[in-house]
């Protein structure tokens, strides 16, 4: 055991050696290298990456966790734009996790997100019914049928003879 780490030592103190006399014939300065493999630093890596990632990313690649936190903030904003008290913020909050849950605000079309600043512009076709107390998020592309872009149907050939056909059904 003793003479690995002897070894080890006497190979780090020879490329200090080699280090040192590059050093002295080039007249540059020795530049420490730093390992990386503390953890903290790692774990500091990982955030940063982590959570450029979440930034950069569209509306439909975030996760859900992320997608609540992003709803709770355009309820806060919401509010403060269309002067609404706590109750009705908690209402559209209530809706809006629920239509997350049901996956129906789950594509890029359906709200518009700023990646860059990572919030919530706009949602479009959210009303809110002031009678009735509740949020509803209304459709508006008008979707055409796939009845009509099918072909027509093929008709076929007509009977000629109709008279004898039901002459023979009734014959015995």
């Amino acid at each position: 055991m003793e003479t690995i780490v002897n070894s080890e030592d006497k190979e780090c103190q020879e490329l200090k050696n080699i280090k040192y006399k590059t050093m002295l014939l080039n007249g540059k300065q020795m530049v420490e290298t730093l390992s990386s493999d503390d953890l903290t630093d790692l774990n500091n890596f990982l955030e940063v990456e982590q959570k450029s990632v979440t930034t950069s990313a569209p509306w439909n690649k975030l996760s859900n966790t992320i997608k609540m936190q992003k709803i709770t903030l355009f309820a806060l904003l919401y509010q403060n734009e269309n002067d609404m008290d706590d109750e009705e913020r908690i209402l559209l909050l209530n809706y809006l996790k629920d239509t997350i849950n049901k996956k129906k605000l789950s594509k890029v079309k359906d709200i518009l997100y700023d990646k860059e600043k990572g919030v919530i512009t706009q949602i479009p076709g959210l009303h809110y019914n002031k009678q009735a107390k509740n949020f509803t998020i209304k459709n508006n592309e008008k979707r055409v049928s796939t009845s009509k872009s099918l072909p027509p149907k093929k008709q076929h050939g007509t009977i000629k003879n109709k008279e004898s056909v039901c002459h023979d059904n009734y014959a015995v």
